[in-house]
């Protein structure tokens, strides 16, 4: 489509941009177009105007997890971090809290906690919105996202919007069957009333922890690699003695073994190869197949 004005979107519709502008691991080429839909109204019209113009798709929230390929991609990227809506509605022991899926998680926590309400505090400061956190279980010191959730309402590649229960839904160890085609538009959690004082502390052990065990310093897209069988990945990564190792500027952290860092000028394919690098060591030293946390766009061949 040449003139994205006459869609009808509301939001803003930016044309051939990085990715790596947007990126947490600050890589990636650019998309045909990247659309931030004001609402849901305006969600599921961006919807019908890209399937009518056959133009594939893709939905993203803050791309805290996700390594574009410095080619980029032939497609559109929707970005729902403008739809940001909550609403709370008091319960016994606590709130049920309406939010948006593009809502920084990391801010909806907080917000809840200056309001005493408890249940999201242990997984404080993980990067990205609260859509892509349920969609991947996000999860921290003992504590998944799914373990306070009632029900979501996802969008699929219909523009269909479908309601949810969390006992209709089988999470896993940071997995949903959210599938990569399909966007959570917004969810619904049980808090539970507690103290403002005791959330904040462990808010702050949390904050502290993370900051000692992760290299914040860095542009990196958190735990590159899954849990094996119970066992951390950073255990293997050590394991098969890769701390430090790098490729051109991605590097295996120095910190933390389960996080590559972009030390200085990474590319996407530098990131790419480290990542088969050390999935290959792993397997040769150690015989643990590795499966990747991160999401690789546009890596097919």
């Amino acid at each position: 489509m040449q003139n994205p004005g006459k869609w009808g979107i509301k939001g803003a519709v930016l044309q051939n941009v990085l990715m790596k502008r947007y990126t947490s691991m600050k890589v990636g080429g650019p998309v045909s177009y990247l659309i931030y839909p004001l609402n849901e109204g305006d969600l599921l019209n961006t919807i019908g105007v890209l399937q009518n113009e056959h133009i594939k798709y893709r939905f993203v929230g803050n791309a805290t997890n996700i390594i574009v390929n410095d080619k980029g991609l032939g497609e559109a990227v929707v970005r729902i971090t403008r739809m940001r809506s909550s609403q709370h509605k008091k319960v016994k022991d606590g709130a049920l809290v309406d939010v948006s899926g593009g809502v920084s998680l990391k801010g909806f926590i907080k917000d809840n906690a200056q309001k005493g309400l408890a249940g999201l505090e242990r997984l404080y400061w993980i990067p990205g919105t609260v859509g892509g956190g349920i969609k991947m279980n996000a999860g921290s010191f003992g504590a998944s996202i799914s373990d306070v959730l009632e029900k979501v309402r996802i969008v699929d590649n219909n523009g269909k919007i479908t309601p949810l229960a969390k006992k209709d839904i089988s999470f896993d160890y940071r997995t949903s069957p959210v599938k990569p085609s399909e966007c959570i538009v917004s969810a619904t959690f049980y808090l539970k009333n507690r103290d403002k004082k005791e959330i904040a502390a462990d808010m702050d052990y949390v904050y502290t922890e993370r900051r000692k065990r992760h290299p914040m310093e860095y542009p990196s897209s958190g735990s590159i690699f899954k849990s094996v069988n119970g066992e951390s990945a950073w255990q293997f990564v050590e394991k098969a003695g890769l701390r430090g190792f790098r490729i051109g500027d991605a590097c295996v952290s120095e910190k933390h073994t389960n996080f590559i860092v972009n030390a200085g000028h990474a590319t996407a394919q530098d990131i790419k190869m480290l990542i088969d690098t050390i999935k290959k060591e792993v397997f040769e030293k150690i015989g643990v197949l590795l499966s990747e946390e991160v999401e690789l766009w546009g890596f097919d061949e």
